[in-house]
């Protein structure tokens, strides 16, 4: 009997039992042994014999005398006693396979684990007749908008009031983006002025608009919007960051894209590949200087020898060119952005 026979078997019950003992302890001293003296000298059945070594052979306590077999008459049939290290090697490298298989179960029982939790989500929604869907998992809302935008056939129109995210969160969006441009996907972005002075979102603009994008900027913007096909639509929720409101009722998506386009129609069109950064004189970032150390108006006018009235006008500008709506965003957004260098 081939070894790999034994490691291979890993759902046979290899348990001896008190009879298949006694007789490996008898023929350890004997040599090769028949079933007849197997029969004789222990008192057994031919049955308890045979099973006894069958199972002996199965667990690697005694081997088979080779070319024995050929003789097609049980009672030329010898074997003999082995070394119980070998059975443990085999027990051992069966354990080792085992483990690795376990381990696969595991891998596998996690992954159906997480396409449960997908399948559980998405045919929930595309199964349901609910003209709007509120998720408070972010997760749940980025998977279905992910989703969306994975099987989107013509156009994406996006608002986008805020900052895109982090350089790792912005780059599989850009690479997702110029996949879909490159399936002939209409891309209609717009951006708050002050957000493509942050790096990240500007580096995702020109990107974009270089594969084919078109991205326009304003001044404000109506809110957070995304419309897939113009057949759902994508708001953020009302209480929870992250979570959103799945829109799929046409009247109401249909009003969502007329204000998207109205305030389109007035936003100003992003030069093709390029998103221009903020642009600071060295006098403005002075005073920027000044502001992220928290100098008051008056003491900042004093330092540069104008007027309260002038200093204020700087700060203004300065508001208006990076985006920020109070002096410590102003030196947070400077300090995060490398204008204070």
């Amino acid at each position: 009997m081939d070894r790999n026979d034994f490691i291979g078997d890993t759902q046979a019950d290899h348990r001896l039992n008190a009879t298949a003992i006694r007789v490996y302890k008898w023929s350890v001293s004997r040599g090769y042994v028949s079933i007849a003296e197997t029969i004789d000298l222990l008192g057994l059945t031919q049955c308890e014999a045979r099973d006894s070594l069958d199972s002996l052979v199965s667990v690697h306590l005694m081997e088979l005398q080779t070319g024995s077999e050929r003789a097609g008459d049980d009672t030329a049939l010898r074997w003999r006693a082995l070394d119980p290290q070998i059975a443990a090697a085999g027990l051992a490298s069966a354990e080792s396979r085992l483990r690795r298989k376990v381990a696969d179960l595991s891998g596998s029982r996690r992954n159906l684990d997480e396409l449960s939790r997908v399948y559980s989500i998405l045919s929930t929604a595309h199964r349901s007749g609910d003209a709007i869907e509120v998720f408070d998992s972010p997760a749940e809302a980025a998977l279905l908008s992910e989703e969306a935008m994975t099987r989107c056939r013509s156009e994406v129109i996006s608002a986008q009031p805020g900052e895109v995210g982090t350089a790792e969160e912005v780059g599989p969006a850009t690479a997702r983006d110029v996949e879909l441009l490159g399936r002939g996907v209409r891309l209609r972005f717009l951006y708050r002025e002050s957000s493509l002075h942050h790096p990240p979102t500007r580096s995702h603009v020109s990107r974009v608009t270089a594969a084919g994008a078109h991205v326009r900027t304003s001044a404000e913007l109506f809110g957070r919007l995304m419309v897939v096909d113009r057949s759902v639509a994508f708001v953020p929720h009302h209480r929870v960051a992250g979570g959103a409101a799945v829109v799929r009722d046409r009247s109401v998506v249909t009003l969502l894209c007329e204000a998207f386009d109205h305030a389109w129609g007035r936003a100003h069109a992003v030069e093709v590949g390029r998103a221009k950064p903020a642009e600071l004189s060295d006098l403005h970032r002075t005073v920027l200087r000044l502001l992220s150390e928290g100098a008051r108006d008056e003491t900042i006018a004093r330092r540069l020898g104008v007027s309260l009235r002038t200093c204020r006008k700087y700060v203004a500008e300065i508001f208006e060119a990076i985006g920020a709506e109070s002096r410590f965003q102003a030196g947070y957004l400077a300090a995060q952005r490398g204008l204070l260098k």
